[in-house]
């Protein structure tokens, strides 16, 4: 009705009136809104769903975090007990960091940007669901224990994640054994860079870079990451969002050194995101 009211409008030579304007732009962000909302809880309750049902043994968790500890030890980066102990004093600052940094900044981009920022909305969608399909099958291939879980490292649980350890979520238990990779950092380093792209003003971009680092140095004082999860986490987000950079980008310009069958997959790919892409803009 709004559409056609406005339709006659425009034929007699006139305007449509703001208020049938505004209902058009209310009527686009709902559907847009109820699109998105029911994509991230289809998709993050089949990931909850897959999580919870191929939790590791506690043996076998403990067992593997040990190995990374080894293999930090042998690196000499293993030094998660003495950045705790140095960041002692700002031990409220960093749980609160942990916690604050990741659900709900990740909440409140993806609101900013759904409003301001259609593109790199879509860009931030996409990418966190993809780094945690695929951190998934590392959670199940190896399940390892936090170092907070670790007796013999003496790193406390500054946050109190052992009622969380044991919990659930719409009776789906959590998985205390999904330290490898980090996608707490994985996924801060995806808001970073969305955030940084899309900010405008000096503040906000310093803070957007720097919140990567921040949430690295808080998982490890926290005692939930060694610093090889938070390292595999962001190779994992970072390959991901330089895929979908550079996908589209490859498949319209192949370079000689392309096969022609890869050359081929690149074009399928990015056919793939121009269609969803144009889907999505059907629904706003």
């Amino acid at each position: 009705m709004i559409y056609q009211a406005s339709l006659a409008l425009l034929q007699r030579g006139g305007r449509p009136p703001r208020a049938a304007g505004a209902e058009l732009l209310r009527t686009g962000l709902l559907r847009f809104a109820a699109f998105e909302l029911a994509v991230w809880a289809a998709l993050y309750a089949a990931y909850l769903a897959v999580r919870g049902a191929t939790i590791g043994s506690p043996d076998e968790a403990l067992r593997n975090g040990r190995e990374i500890a080894a293999a930090e030890s042998a690196l000499r980066i293993f030094h998660e007990a003495t950045v705790q102990d140095a960041l002692s004093t700002l031990e409220s600052f960093f749980s609160a960091y942990y916690m604050a940094g990741f659900a709900p900044l990740i909440a409140a981009t993806l609101v900013w940007l759904a409003l301001r920022h259609r593109q790199c909305y879509r860009e931030l969608r996409t990418a966190p669901l993809v780094s945690i399909s695929i951190a998934t099958v590392v959670f199940v291939l190896f399940p390892a224990a936090p170092p907070r879980l670790i007796p013999d490292l003496g790193i406390a649980d500054t946050v109190g994640l052992s009622s969380h350890d044991t919990g659930s979520f719409a009776g789906v238990r959590f998985n205390p054994y999904a330290a490898m990779p980090s996608m707490h950092v994985g996924w801060s380093l995806l808001v970073g860079l969305a955030g940084f792209r899309a900010a405008r003003r000096r503040l906000p971009r310093f803070l957007f870079a720097a919140h990567p680092a921040v949430m690295v140095v808080a998982v490890m004082a926290t005692g939930n990451h060694f610093v090889l999860d938070a390292v595999a986490g962001a190779a994992i987000a970072a390959t991901v969002a330089g895929v979908m950079h550079l996908a589209p980008r490859l498949a319209a310009h192949p370079r000689p050194f392309l096969a022609p069958r890869r050359a081929a997959m690149l074009r399928v790919l990015a056919d793939a995101t121009t269609i969803a892409s144009r889907g999505r803009r059907l629904q706003t």
